[in-house]
């Protein structure tokens, strides 16, 4: 009897001690919130995010949750204290509106002790800098890209433009053959127009001329950048060489535009890297075949190609966590291995959670469409070499970014002349950097 009872309070502090212990120790796990776009696949980003993390660190659980309108959201729950731990956000001028409010971590020290300046591209560590802290990582990146229809093109015998004669002589024969040389629209997001403001700034003005005018150097009213806006006008209103028409550039939304160019109703697209998703998605529907070239340049003096730099979305750590190092670690995590990355990236066609480290071709899995493996590798190379633009909503400040793509309307319906527009795009910077609003501009090499 007394043995049995001896074997009863073993049992009993087993199972106190081990059965009963787990869901204390489940209890004591640290949980990290982070929100996301909610187009976001939630299940694709689970298999290959949040439950390799979680295995990999169990005294971590990390939660991302899709959020409608994520930027206003999330603008609202960091004003009322509920903010998640990670922060997923448009980059660095939403970063600079609450950083003086203290809601956001510095993670420089962290930065140094995990060797981050190293594992990142230059410009992409430094577009985190603020103040001298480290205060966001690019969860994203991308750049403005040529797309064109290379069954189009072949059928005519015509070779992607590398300069402004080139890209003139393309776009008059697609004419002449009753083709729109570029398509394009603005319907669901009117700042497209900023786009391309900003391929005709970097590809006429030149990024160097760009680069000055952003660090104060130079003003925007200079006469670089009114040939700059000037050419845009003349292609997308004076020649309707986007769609047909100025009206139908602004008729047109996402599948609109995607449509006309993957049945070849027009041969060329200036876009994003977002596009080679929407590639993917039109083409498949056709027997047409896309592929793409970096822009052309459109003067002289702008140099040889370039890529503009743009953050798509960012990761920062929201200051009030009751839990910095897990949020790091997941940071961390992200940036120690490559092959993670990509696996991670290949479900939205490398066009989100792709962290920007130095890819080669070499990293890519061996399925991944080539073509897009050849921009990642391409982009890592030129822009390892210092042959950068600068895209206008990573770099410019909120109010002179707005006026930027809202006035340029004006212009070219003519209410607006182009020496008016760019005077108040100038009044608007020396306000800006007057009330210390101005953004990272990382240092040409």
């Amino acid at each position: 009897m007394k043995l049995n009872r001896i074997v009863m309070v073993a049992a009993l502090l087993m199972l106190a001690f081990g059965v009963l212990g787990s869901p204390a120790l489940a209890q004591d796990k640290v949980v990290i919130n982070w929100w996301t776009e909610d187009y976001i696949d939630l299940e694709q980003i689970n298999e290959t995010l949040v439950n390799p993390f979680n295995a990999d660190n169990p005294g971590i659980e990390l939660v991302i949750t899709p959020q409608v309108e994520l930027n206003n959201t999330l603008r609202t729950a960091l004003a009322s204290g509920e903010a998640p731990d990670v922060l997923q956000t448009p980059g660095a001028s939403f970063i600079a509106e609450f950083l003086r409010s203290g809601l956001i971590l510095n993670l420089a020290d962290a930065a140094e002790e995990f060797g981050w300046e190293e594992k990142l591209l230059p410009w992409a560590y430094q577009s985190g800098i603020i103040e001298g802290g480290l205060y966001s990582i690019p969860l994203t990146y991308e750049s403005m890209i040529l797309l064109y229809n290379k069954t189009v093109f072949e059928a005519n015998g015509w070779t992607p433009p590398t300069n402004l004669a080139e890209f003139t002589a393309v776009s008059e024969a697609a004419v002449a053959a009753g083709i729109n040389p570029l398509t394009y629209g603005n319907v669901g997001w009117q700042p497209t127009n900023e786009h391309l403001v900003g391929i005709y700034l970097n590809n006429v003005a030149g990024p160097e001329n760009v680069y000055k005018a952003l660090i104060g150097e130079k003003s925007w009213t200079d006469p670089e950048f009114a040939e700059a806006i000037s050419l845009l006008k003349t292609h997308i209103a004076d020649n309707g060489w986007f769609s047909g028409s100025l009206e139908t550039y602004f008729s047109y939304a996402w599948e609109d535009f995607w449509a006309e160019f993957s049945t070849g109703g027009a041969a060329m697209m200036m876009i994003g890297t977002w596009g080679f998703r929407g590639a993917e998605e039109f083409f498949a529907e056709t027997e047409n075949e896309w592929d793409w070239v970096p822009l052309p340049v459109f003067s002289e003096g702008a140099g040889a190609y370039n890529y503009q730099l743009a953050t798509g979305s960012t990761l920062s750590v929201n200051a009030e966590t009751a839990n910095p190092d897990a949020v790091i670690t997941l940071i961390n995590w992200l940036m120690a291995d490559r092959a993670r990355i990509l696996n991670i990236a290949s479900g939205y066609g490398y066009g989100e959670f792709m962290l920007p480290l130095a890819f080669t071709a070499e990293d890519f899995p061996a399925d991944a469409d080539p073509r897009i493996v050849r921009f990642f590798s391409d982009f890592a190379a030129v822009t390892g070499e210092g042959r950068v633009g600068y895209t206008t909503w990573t770099f410019w400040p909120a109010d002179p970014n707005v006026q930027l793509w809202e006035s340029v309307e004006q212009v070219w319906f003519e209410e607006l002349s182009v020496e008016d527009y760019l005077a108040e795009q100038q009044a608007l910077w020396e306000t800006a950097r007057a009330e210390g609003k101005t953004l990272p501009i990382p240092a040409r090499q």
